[in-house]
């Protein structure tokens, strides 16, 4: 994005615009913290030890965790820290017990400082013989998910973060571009996430008692090996199978509200899929390596392998009379990961409808896997970009018009992603991750393939009631619904 930085800053994305005004309305600035923790053997690492080598990690392979805030509206932009100290990053904290819940808690008692890069190294322990947690945490104005995977491979492994590129005469960082139709089809798909969503969880009985209370993480370690035998029945990706989880999943939470839902139109006929997309174009899979947040692999195989059931665009897409659904955005990467430098967001957006309103497991996945196939990431990424590739002076003022819409209101809506977890981070122990929530989302979701697990990570607002019994839906849905159904 062309901006008005300095000479030798980096000026913000149009996601990092977009992410700083999703954060505004939030009651602490942690809610917009996200973090990849992974649970470790053994008594803590010796402090000084790892701040020494953490540092040294920095200087040789993550020059973009040295930089931070700067500037306001246009003129925002990221600098390098001229007092940077990884040891002000390097945190330990003694607690009771180490529980997942725990390192959600502690995020929330150590905001990070603006004034410094945002983002810090925690560890976790509690007694002798209970093991330890190390987790990565950074704001997500300050990086993306994949970035948060990439500096913490960088940190705890042997990754390599490519330098940040500085502001320049076109703008500093990666060229995007676009048409104007796809500016215009961008916003619209930004317009419809932002509507209401129908009802998908209970409230607690309490809510303006909770409503500053801390924010509740779940967490679902799943076998892979039972992905990988629904993914050889039916061809869906990891990513995708766990979204059909996550929608059992919330169907059986709240299963009389999707119950009550309309036929699939008002002559009994079938719907069509994704804006119009034909049963070829449906059944293509997203490739095998791609660099969209979702991670490898192709949708649900040919119609004839699946049963049959209503299609489900984008909420946009939804035709008269269809069947509701639960309306999210997936990231979608702009960048490849050997690109990412870490700093900044490079995503937009891709409208889907999780199906919550079907009964059928399989057919559920088939919904799903229509509605992320290569063309429609393609279309995502390439209306993305066209955002991405307007000047701060019209961005900045537009997304100041557009606050109204992004985050405001009641927490309503639900996020979702997907990140692959590298193999030197899942040989490490038990990999989590601790999504970050903005004040627009009642829940946020994060699907993480690490070895042989697939976690499935789940943060919720106060006001959520009962989150407590996600994790058992999940695993219930896997062993008991989506597995017998795709044999």
């Amino acid at each position: 994005m062309k901006g008005e930085s300095a000479a030798g800053a980096v000026p913000l994305t149009f996601g990092d615009h977009y992410t700083i005004r999703l954060g505004a309305g939030a009651a602490h600035d942690s809610r917009m913290h996200c973090g990849l923790a992974v649970r470790r053997p053994g008594p803590p690492p010796d402090p000084e030890s790892l701040r020494e080598l953490v540092a040294e990690r920095v200087r040789v392979a993550a020059p973009a965790l040295t930089y931070r805030s700067a500037g306001r509206g246009r003129r925002a932009c990221w600098e390098t820290d001229p007092g940077f100290d990884a040891a002000h990053h390097v945190e330990f904290h003694r607690l009771p017990r180490v529980t997942y819940q725990a390192v959600v808690d502690a995020m929330r008692l150590r905001p990070l400082s603006w004034e410094r890069p945002l983002w810090s190294l925690m560890v976790l322990y509690g007694e002798p013989g209970e093991g330890h947690v190390v987790c990565y945490r950074a704001h997500h104005a300050f990086q993306d998910g994949m970035g948060v995977v990439a500096a913490a491979r960088t940190l705890l492994g042997t990754g390599t973060l490519p330098p940040p590129t500085e502001a320049g005469d076109d703008g500093g960082g990666p060229v995007y571009r676009g048409a104007p139709g796809l500016v215009r089809r961008a916003l619209g798909d930004l317009r419809r996430l932002a509507a209401a969503s129908p009802p998908w969880f209970a409230t607690r009985p309490d809510p303006g008692e909770s409503a500053d209370d801390g924010l509740r993480l779940e967490v679902a370690n799943l076998d892979r090996a039972a992905f990988d035998d629904v993914s050889r029945a039916t061809g869906a990706s990891i990513a995708q199978i766990g979204l059909a989880l996550v929608t059992g999943a919330i169907r059986a939470w709240n299963q009389p509200a999707w119950d009550a839902g309309p036929a699939p139109d008002g002559a009994g006929k079938r719907t069509a899929g994704p804006r119009g997309e034909s049963s070829a174009e449906r059944t293509a899979g997203p490739p095998a390596e791609q660099t969209t947040g979702m991670p490898a692999g192709s949708t649900a195989g040919p119609a004839a392998e699946l049963p049959a059931g209503p299609r489900a665009g984008s909420p946009g897409d939804w035709p008269a009379g269809s069947r509701r659904g639960l309306p999210v955005g997936l990231p979608v990467g702009l960048v490849g990961h050997r690109e990412h430098t870490g700093l900044g967001n490079h995503t937009g957006l891709l409208p889907i409808t999780l199906p919550c309103d079907e009964p059928s497991p399989a057919t559920r996945l088939e919904r799903i896997a229509e509605q992320t196939t290569i063309r429609r990431i393609g279309d995502a990424r390439r209306s993305a970009r066209s955002l991405y590739g307007l000047p701060a002076a019209v961005a900045v003022p537009m997304l100041r018009l557009l606050s109204p819409l992004l985050g405001q209101s009641s927490p309503r809506r639900l996020g979702a992603t997907a990140l692959p977890v590298p193999r030197e981070l899942a040989g490490q122990g038990e990999v989590f991750a601790v999504p970050g929530l903005p004040p627009a989302l009642a829940g946020m979701v994060v699907i993480l393939p690490a070895g042989a697990n697939v976690a499935i990570s789940a943060v919720f607002d106060p006001r959520v009631a009962r989150t407590d019994e996600f994790p058992g839906l999940l695993r219930r849905e896997l062993t008991e619904s989506l597995a017998p159904a795709t044999r």
